[in-house]
């Protein structure tokens, strides 16, 4: 029996500790949303200001993310997922010591976010060494998933466990225990030497980029940085979406639509957890039905975010039902081209330099969350109410699916998919 044949069971261990670390950093990251309210009272901070603490969540995984990628090449997936993981629930733990100095409160955040630098970053390696390329789509999209299985674990979850604590410092600290979980997870699971390791370099995906390419021309080629700009269209909605639509849902109104914080988290629950089978079929479309056209997946997943800007009219938000459904669509949109987006990553680029090219994309990327977050939280404080915010979220997400159709693979992987086309087609 082969060292594959004898893996093939295993990397669904690796793949499970990747999801748990990636679910649980989230669950830090939105826990603060659906209460956000409660939280600047007591930190004695105007809703707007309080958004920074989304917003340097936010900052700090994109300054990471650009570079997190290097410790996952450099020194291997367990590191960069335990590093990451303690950057998250350190800060968690400390919390209800610290948590009554705004100050305080938004260091924890910077440090957190870091977390999702290191952990985002193992994505490529794990699927280029653990997984053969047919199953990349659904791989990545089970790790994909996981960001919107926390965030529905997170916006649920933390009003109830307010109402029951009386306290925030303390649901964030509960919340944050599954990151400890993860740690131990971690260290079982990804330390074992992958087979593509073990048995010599693994053969490129179909299209994938000669190993030849480097860094620093995978730096200088254009398709690098037009999949950096939709990243960061994809980016702005996605943290928007995930973390100004429930305080939005819970403010009082004029600011908001007055639901309270346990009603806001369970219809986030709409834009959450739908993200969760959005990455599944999403993996699937890419696989199946898009034939592995990235685009195809971007474009749609860009102009069905866009429809959020419909939970702003009265018709909608007078009715539950109809503003859940409208949640429900809106939230799929964003998660489900994020399969595409990684696979594309995995072809352009040879495996040696992957973990830092997803770094590069998602962390330049990100710096639209970010930007997106901190317009939002400015344009919240100088007009008392979330309108323009969440229009923004559709624009990001109008002019991403404009810049996609840009989006072409770079030529040497243009040239290596051509070369696997013609091998395909000689007679055996």
């Amino acid at each position: 029996m082969t060292t594959v044949e004898k893996s093939t069971g295993y990397r669904w261990l690796v793949l499970a500790a990747g999801c748990l670390a990636i679910c649980s950093i989230y669950i830090d990251m939105i826990v603060y949303a659906p209460i956000l309210g409660e939280i600047a009272k007591r930190l004695h901070v105007e809703i707007g200001a309080a958004t920074n603490l989304m917003m340097g969540f936010v900052l700090s995984i994109a300054c990471v993310l650009i570079w997190g990628g290097v410790v996952c090449d450099k020194f291997g997936i367990t590191a960069a997922v335990v590093l990451g993981l303690l950057c998250s629930t350190v800060p968690t733990a400390l919390i209800p010591w610290i948590g009554d100095s705004f100050a305080a409160v938004l260091l924890a955040r910077l440090v957190q976010g870091a977390s999702v630098g290191f952990v985002f970053a193992t994505i490529g390696p794990i699927l280029a060494l653990w997984f053969p390329p047919k199953e990349h789509g659904m791989a990545s999209g089970l790790l994909i998933g996981s960001i919107s299985l926390g965030c529905a674990i997170g916006v649920f979850v933390s009003p109830a466990v307010l109402a029951m604590t009386g306290s925030w410092q303390k649901t964030v600290f509960i919340l944050g225990l599954p990151g400890w979980a993860a740690i131990v997870l971690a260290i079982l699971a990804t330390r074992k030497t992958p087979p593509m390791l073990v048995n010599g370099p693994a053969p490129l995906p179909s299209g994938a980029a000669p190993e030849t390419m480097t860094y620093l021309s995978a730096l200088m080629s254009p398709v690098t940085w037009l999949g950096s700009l939709v990243v960061f269209c994809n980016a702005w909605a996605m943290y928007c979406l995930y973390n100004l639509v429930p305080p939005y849902l819970a403010a009082n109104a004029p600011m908001g639509l007055g639901l309270g914080a346990e009603m806001s988290g369970r219809l986030s629950i709409a834009v959450t957890i739908i993200g969760l089978f959005a990455t599944i079929a999403g993996g699937y479309f890419f696989d199946k039905v898009a034939k592995g056209d990235s685009r195809l997946a971007a474009v749609l997943g860009f102009l069905i975010s866009a429809c959020i800007v419909v939970i702003l009219l009265p018709a909608v938000s007078a009715n539950v039902a109809v503003l859940a459904l409208c949640l429900l669509v809106s939230g799929w949109g964003i998660p489900f081209m994020g399969p595409s987006i990684s696979a594309f990553i995995l072809t352009n680029y040879p495996p040696s330099i992957v973990g830092r090219m997803i770094g590069w994309w998602f962390g330049f990327g990100t710096f639209g969350g970010a930007a997106g977050l901190y317009v939002g939280g400015m344009t919240i404080g100088r007009s008392g109410n979330f309108y323009l915010a969440i229009g923004l979220i559709s624009v990001a997400s109008l002019l991403g699916a404009v810049l996609v159709l840009f989006l072409k693979p770079s030529r040497q992987a243009a040239l290596a998919a051509a070369g696997a086309e013609a091998n395909e087609l000689q007679p055996s």
